[in-house]
């Protein structure tokens, strides 16, 4: 294994060779200028940038500009390095940075295997909103009492229905019902003009009668 390149003098000769190549835009001079080189890691090589110089990296991040940081850097160290900016100026930020992308990415595949696991719940849900929807856009003249009241007895049976049917293919899925029932409540309320905590009590009403009924 080679020696680890001195990141400083490196970047250094970066910043000046971009000076003299002809073509290279201004912004990316102050871009290269207010760059740290941080650590090679990867294959590539992570600068950081001040958070009053983060600006900056967008800059660094566009397809021509990289692609000229890249054949520069190629020329210096024989290793075609991708780039990687970050907010901070240190190793420790960068060190932060892989925590919470490494956090961010651990979230992310829970979520797709819960979302996989509770697939019969969660599209249960996203229809009724889109049923919801379809019944409000087709009602005219939604501004008026009785209208909205109307609305809210054709709606609570569409969220009744819909709870029963994922509850029933999907009983381990109590926190998503309960996400369900809110979003719906908090739609229907929206429409009627009614506080969501009386559209709850009115669809436990008409839960508790359906119920009965049966």
């Amino acid at each position: 294994m080679g020696e680890k390149p001195d990141l400083q003098a490196l970047w250094k000769d970066v910043d000046q060779a971009l000076r003299r190549r002809p073509g290279t835009s201004r912004a990316l001079w102050d871009a290269v200028s207010a760059a740290v080189p941080l650590t090679i890691e990867d294959d590539a090589l992570v600068i950081g940038f001040e958070p009053k110089d983060m600006r900056h990296a967008s800059y660094v991040e566009t397809r021509v500009n990289k692609a000229q940081v890249q054949e520069v850097l190629q020329a210096k160290t024989g290793r075609r390095l991708d780039l990687k900016c970050i907010e901070g100026a240190t190793v420790g930020h960068w060190d932060r940075h892989k925590e919470r992308e490494a956090e961010r990415v651990r979230v992310s595949t829970e979520s797709m295997a819960e979302r996989q696991t509770h697939k019969v719940s969660h599209v249960g849900w996203e229809e009724l909103l889109g049923n919801l929807q379809v019944l409000f856009a087709d009602t005219p003249g939604r501004r008026h009492a009785t209208v909205q009241a109307h609305l809210l007895v054709k709606a609570l049976p569409l969220v009744y229905d819909v709870e029963m049917r994922v509850r029933s293919a999907d009983p381990e899925s109590e926190q998503i019902a309960m996400q369900g029932l809110n979003r719906a409540f908090d739609r229907i309320a929206t429409v009627c003009e009614l506080p969501p905590s009386q559209v709850a009590l009115e669809y436990l009403r008409y839960k508790s009668a359906r119920k009965a009924s049966r």
